[in-house]
């Protein structure tokens, strides 16, 4: 690059640098980045040169070692040494030292450190420095946000004033993980998913693989277009309880028609359907609840073994009569 600066008051000048950059492997180390860059600057009429070399090894694909050096006009060379790794989805660390020649023989380069930690309410951030001899400092922050509306309120990462972001209720159910984990519910069943795309149509999702045990989501998939700096609001239809696997049966040793809903009789929420032969899978179930079956002008109702009584198999189910 090429620059003439031309001033009123005082004489023009020059400015220019050269770079040269190339990626390559060697061995088993994959796309080494190097770089060597000269440039000139012309101050009050004194030419400043400087040479910089800067190479980059991935180590994997989510580890940095990085060298640097510069070289000034009186020959002074500087150096600098660092490693990153973000190897650890939720952890990510860095480690550098820095100085001249005579500062690194005389161990009294400058050291530095960061990590972050990153949560579902928010992100931690260490730093230190420090040089032999001369200081130190520590730094400490977190980065986080808390969003509250009639439905509930929960912490959650950072989002900013202007930034779209979604309330997930759960119903109550803890631990609920959305949207790739970057989101969970509280102990009040509530999430907020920070920072959705605004003017666009965005899927979010909960993970259904990592849900808490017994614990069961329908509809696991929310679509939703939000304006900037909207708050979206869902709830998820949670079962929260055992299974049972069992065959409905009536007092006369029938059974109930075929499609016919099988309702917590408190909540009124669906835990299953009746199949061919009264058979049924119940997801969702407490114990000591009750269970209701409505079909035309006839109801049963049906009192299912507490978890801590159910046995491998299939299990009969009486359905008592009302009517």
């Amino acid at each position: 690059s090429l620059a003439r600066n031309t001033y009123w008051d005082a004489s023009s000048n020059v400015n220019y640098s050269l770079s040269l950059s190339r990626d390559f492997d060697i061995g088993p180390l994959k796309n080494v980045s190097t770089s060597l860059t000269f440039s000139r600057i012309n101050w009050e009429e004194d030419n400043q040169d400087q040479l910089y070399l800067n190479i980059s090894i991935p180590w994997g694909t989510s580890r940095t070692l990085s060298y640097g050096m510069q070289r000034n006009q009186d020959n002074e060379i500087s150096h600098t040494a660092s490693w990153y790794d973000s190897s650890d989805r939720n952890n990510s660390w860095s480690v550098s030292a820095s100085g001249d020649n005579d500062e690194f023989k005389d161990m009294k380069a400058s050291l530095r450190a960061s990590y972050q930690h990153n949560t579902e309410n928010g992100r931690l951030y260490l730093s230190g420095t420090s040089q032999r001899d001369s200081y130190y400092s520590l730094n400490a922050s977190w980065n986080g946000s808390f969003t509250a509306t009639r439905h509930g309120a929960a912490f959650h990462d950072y989002s900013g004033s202007a930034d779209s972001r979604f309330m997930i209720d759960a119903d109550g159910t803890e631990d609920i993980p959305l949207n790739n984990k970057r989101a969970v519910t509280n102990r009040y069943g509530i999430g907020v998913i920070p920072s959705v795309s605004s003017y666009i149509t965005t899927s979010l999702s909960v993970d259904t693989r990592n849900l808490p045990e017994n614990v069961d989501i329908e509809n696991s998939v929310i679509t939703t277009t939000l304006t900037e700096g909207a708050i979206g609001y869902a709830k998820l239809d949670t079962r929260k309880g055992y299974q049972i696997i069992g065959v409905i049966r009536l007092a006369d040793g029938s059974h109930p028609p075929l499609g016919i809903s099988v309702k917590d009789e408190t909540s009124h929420k669906e835990l299953g359907l009746v199949a061919d032969g009264g058979f049924v899978y119940l997801n969702g179930i407490q114990d000591d609840n009750k269970l209701a079956l409505r079909w035309g002008d006839k109801s049963c109702f049906i009192q299912p073994p507490n978890s801590s009584n159910l046995t491998t198999g299939t299990a009969i189910l009486p359905c008592i009569s009302q009517n």
